[in-house]
């Protein structure tokens, strides 16, 4: 089921090839759709539709007390034991407790819409979104849940080919609402919910071809108290941690809406989508970490979960200097481009925090490899010190420089975080940085970011929406190019050390 008969290197390349194949084709899409949007309805409507996006994905967090991020950290090792009783049980507690949840919150949705409506978001407009939602919910809990054991048994083909289905169709339907002069909050929101539920399908049916015809059609579902236990005792441990994570994620903007206004906090809002962009590149390595930390600590092979931890945390530094540089040069086109010129503000939050970006990406290694060995309960200890301190740096700042700061203190947090992590880690999986690469990239970058601002960004100022889209692609492109360049010798490094990492057969 996975496949453990290969080197670590044909593994990362395998896996990490289909995800950013289809990656690069998901991420405009999705830009692309969230700009047709944003074209003929009002600013108070996409303010609705994003702010109910974001309760949805809010309340999931409660939804399954984590039962589905269990699948990370167990199937790979049921997979190493070849106990596909184990894995179909596991499967089978992850989709019982997301949909009996799901159903119960969705009917809460859909009956309490008014009240939620009048007395959360203030405008009635939010009252036929959200019963639509209700059922979006129940959805995208099973698709997710599907997803996460392609994640867990690394199938990166499978999780991205139907990611990929449901947001082709997605943006095909927005274009017909859009094309049809059918545009309204409604039909957009009915676009997400039919081909959600088309995506559900095409999921379900690749995961029967592909697995459970092959390895669980003969295998049961164990109702065992030990084997309960030791998910429940998990999943709970990681339920702790979301919802403190959640509640770290949310203090900057509950803070800045009780402290300041909601207009400061839609600016502070599109920031969070902006600063996000970075992410939409590393999370497929994010996400497939996990279940290859889980597998290899399964077998107890320490000195390999070193050496990758070793070798991403330089290479996210790298990469954060190509993007922090990129944004700098062009942050006014990409402003206009995918937000308009009228968040402008929110742009200029993301200069007081983007320098702090690298941080984010350091503790998203150490927070999965502390999850693959099992180190849950010590997130939630670093969590729970990062939202005290959040929350007083936020008290300070917010009420006297605005919300600028209200982003600086978040990235604070996020130094203290991979401090701590880092601190925690250091007996078995410290990192030693290579500062004469970090430094090497950094100056020319500082140089590279000086020409481009001075032929390039001119030239895009008078451009069309979407010229300046395809423009600003073909520059990252250009970017990226460059970056691979100077760095090629770390490249062949990076894959010169995976490859030693051999599989026992």
């Amino acid at each position: 089921m996975i496949d453990e008969h290969k080197s670590l290197s044909e593994k990362f390349i395998k896996k990490w090839f289909w995800l950013y194949i289809f990656s690069l084709i998901i991420w405009p899409i999705w830009y692309i759709t969230k700009i047709i949007i944003s074209e003929k309805i009002t600013v108070s409507e996409l303010w609705v539709l994003y702010w109910i996006i974001s309760l949805v994905t809010l309340i999931s967090t409660y939804n399954d007390l984590w039962v589905t991020e269990s699948l990370k950290h167990f199937i790979p090792k049921f997979v190493t034991e070849k106990n596909y009783d184990k894995v179909k049980s596991v499967l089978f507690y992850a989709l019982f407790a997301q949909i009996a949840t799901s159903i119960f919150i969705a009917l809460f949705f859909f009956f309490w819409a008014d009240f939620i409506a009048e007395n959360y978001f203030k405008t009635s407009e939010a009252k036929e979104i959200l019963r639509i939602f209700a059922f979006f919910f129940i959805g995208i809990n099973i698709f997710q849940t599907i997803n996460n054991f392609f994640i867990a048994v690394q199938d990166s083909f499978s999780y991205k080919l139907t990611e990929f289905f449901r947001m082709i169709f997605i943006l095909f339907s927005v274009l017909f609402v859009f094309l049809w002069d059918y545009s309204s909050l409604v039909n957009y929101s009915y676009s997400w919910l039919i081909w959600l539920y088309i995506g559900i399908l095409i999921t379900l049916f690749i995961f029967y071809k592909k697995y459970y015809k092959k390895y669980f059609s003969k295998s049961k579902i164990l109702v065992e108290k030990s084997l309960i236990k030791t998910v429940g005792k998990y999943s709970l441990l990681v339920a702790i941690w979301a919802q403190v994570w959640v509640l770290l994620s949310q203090i900057d903007m509950q803070m800045i809406i009780w402290l300041l206004n909601t207009e400061s906090a839609w600016l502070y809002t599109n920031y969070l989508s902006i600063i996000n962009i970075p992410f939409l590149v590393l999370w497929p390595i994010f996400m497939i970490l996990m279940p290859i930390f889980s597998e290899l600590s399964s077998k107890w092979e320490n000195k390999k979960l070193k050496i990758i931890k070793q070798s991403f945390s330089n290479i996210f530094v790298i990469i954060w200097i190509i993007f922090n540089w990129f944004m700098f040069v062009f942050w006014p086109q990409i402003a206009s481009v995918l937000f308009w010129a009228k968040y402008w503000d929110s742009w200029v939050i993301l200069q007081y925090s983007i320098l702090f970006l690298v941080f984010n990406f350091l503790l998203q290694i150490n927070f999965n490899l502390m999850a693959g060995i099992g180190e849950v309960k010590q997130r939630v200890k670093i969590l729970w010190i990062a939202i005290f301190f959040n929350f007083v740096l936020n008290l300070i700042f917010i009420k006297s420089l605005w919300v600028y700061w209200a982003s600086l203190a978040t990235w604070f947090g996020w130094i203290l975080i991979w401090f701590l992590s880092e601190k925690f880690l250091k007996k078995e999986f410290s990192t030693n940085f290579d500062f004469k690469i970090i430094w090497k990239n950094f100056t020319f970058f500082v140089i590279l970011w000086a020409g481009f601002w001075y032929f390039f960004a001119p030239f895009l100022e008078n451009l069309w929406r979407i010229k300046s889209f395809f423009a600003l692609a073909g520059l990252w492109i250009l970017w990226g190019m460059i970056f691979i360049f100077i760095n090629k010798d770390m490249f062949k490094n990076f894959i010169f050390e995976v490859k030693k990492l051999r599989w026992k057969r």
